[in-house]
């Protein structure tokens, strides 16, 4: 996105509208004019009419994240509640009390959709409302216009279930069933805003509250729990390899040292002789035989006694 960003004279202009919306609006403003010739205060009718023509038109570029085994949000809007319900059945999603997350989304909102999850589109089904409910307060009236789509990768689901008035052509899709898509890769338009549930597996890792608001195709609301085991086991390798690098260090150096503990002693042995014991017990203990034994002290003062006497004798 950096380097696309560096070639385009004006990086900040990631916002537009839709040609139909444009050529829309075109119309409803030479009608408001025409309008306001016949009586002023029918210019607004017509003004209104435009208005309404490009805020059902407006889009915006964005920048998924780049991320594996997550989900993003489908489309703008805020949260209204994170619990669990039973899925449409037209979804076909498996297991039972899923995760529900509801956005609502502003009749001024984007209305590009986005992929919550990159892989493979599995179920594509959409209902056309009807005339008479041309706004879609709540999302379990009747005669709404509501679209369920699934996506499937390595065994895990999302589905997302689409509602807004049925006056008009309100949502459009992009994708078939067998389809591949990206992670926040658009598929589709919902024009004027409406209602989104996503439907996610009961053991996710969710990361909104009720109330927060959400960018469509970038912002995070969940993780699989796939993801989550891999960042233990990542984890656990890691702290692993810390720990075991002590203990291989310890057992280099023990290694080390007794190596050159082993030379020394060696040295030490060629220094001494083959056999450094003989040596020793030959030059410092000498063999009992040539050990004299100790003299009588008897003898000794009859010895002492004669010298005496015979010193005398001389003087």
């Amino acid at each position: 996105m950096s380097e696309e960003a560096d070639r385009q004279s004006l990086p900040w202009m990631i916002a537009g509208f839709d040609w139909e919306a444009v050529a829309a609006a075109a119309g409803a403003f030479l009608a408001a004019l025409l309008l306001g010739w016949i009586w002023a205060p029918l210019f607004w009718i017509g003004f209104a009419a435009m208005a309404i023509a490009l805020a059902a038109g407006r889009w915006s570029r964005r920048t998924p994240p780049d991320l594996a085994y997550g989900v993003v949000a489908p489309c703008d809007g805020v949260v209204v509640s994170v619990g669990y319900g039973d899925a449409p059945a037209a979804l076909r999603l498996k297991g039972e009390s899923l995760v529900r997350v509801r956005i609502a989304s502003s009749p001024v909102s984007t209305n590009k959709l986005y992929a919550p999850m990159a892989g493979g589109v599995e179920i594509v089904s959409l209902q056309q409302g009807e005339a008479r409910q041309p706004f879609a307060l709540k999302p379990d009236e009747d005669g709404l216009t509501r679209a369920f789509v699934t996506f499937e990768s390595q065994g895990e689901q999302a589905g997302v279930v689409l509602t807004t008035g049925g006056l008009g052509p309100r949502i459009e899709l992009a994708v078939d069933h067998g389809d591949v898509v990206r992670l926040g890769r658009s598929f589709g338009t919902r024009r004027l805003g409406g209602w989104c549930d996503v439907y996610l597996p009961a053991d996710i890792r969710t990361h909104v509250w009720a109330g927060q608001t959400l960018t469509g195709g970038e912002t995070v609301i969940a993780h699989f729990r796939s993801s989550v085991e891999e960042e233990f086991e990542e984890a656990d390798v890691a702290y692993s390899g810390a720990a075991a690098r002590p203990v291989r260090d310890a057992a280099a150096a023990a290694a080390g040292a007794a190596a050159v503990s082993g030379v020394a002693e060696s040295a030490a042995l060629e220094e001494v002789g083959d056999d450094p014991v003989d040596e020793l017990i030959d030059d410092d203990y000498p063999e009992p035989d040539e050990v004299s034994a100790p003299e009588d002290p008897a003898a000794i003062f009859a010895r002492l006694r004669e010298a005496a006497r015979k010193h005398g004798e001389g003087d």
